[in-house]
């Protein structure tokens, strides 16, 4: 497939350093520094498997959220990007894996996983005109990884123990 928008966007890299992604700066001297641009499709998949998608309606909910007890029953209990009400009609930020932290390691949560991250670059690869492959696989007994590539860039990570 031809891509019709060329991927351009502020680069973000995973910083072990912070345990999070970060804005990429490239030195111009004298201590300074500008915002990278990335023109590959890394970004876009860091911020599609990096964010937490809003749930559907029908989803089952995990139980209480770690360190923020009073999530679990109220108004965020289902997560997601409040500039969701920016995007297009249905269109959604990030991906459901969220929603399998502490499911049950059996096929059908691996199988779910796969499904939420194609989910998850599907508005990408339609907004671009690529080709985005995804996957779903089990690193150990309890631990799924998820991985989306575009062409020589691929983006994973782990959902699990």
């Amino acid at each position: 497939m031809t891509a019709s928008t060329p991927f351009l966007q502020m680069a973000l890299a995973w910083s072990p350093r912070v345990m999070a992604c970060d804005l990429v700066i490239q030195p111009t001297g004298n201590g300074r520094g500008r915002i990278a641009i990335d023109a590959t499709a890394a970004t876009a998949l860091l911020i599609a498997l990096g964010t937490d998608r809003r749930a559907e309606p029908d989803d089952t909910l995990p139980g209480d959220v770690a360190g923020l007890p009073a999530q679990s029953a109220g108004l965020l209990a289902m997560r997601g990007w409040v500039g969701d009400i920016c995007l297009p009609e249905g269109q959604r930020l990030g991906t459901r894996a969220w929603l399998e932290a502490r499911g049950k390691t059996t096929e059908e949560t691996r199988a779910r996983l796969a499904g939420y991250t194609a989910e998850s670059v599907e508005p990408i690869a339609d907004y671009h005109g690529v080709d985005i492959q995804t996957g779903a696989a089990w690193l150990t007994d309890d631990t799924i990884q998820i991985t989306a590539q575009e062409s020589a860039t691929s983006v994973a990570t782990v959902v699990g123990s």
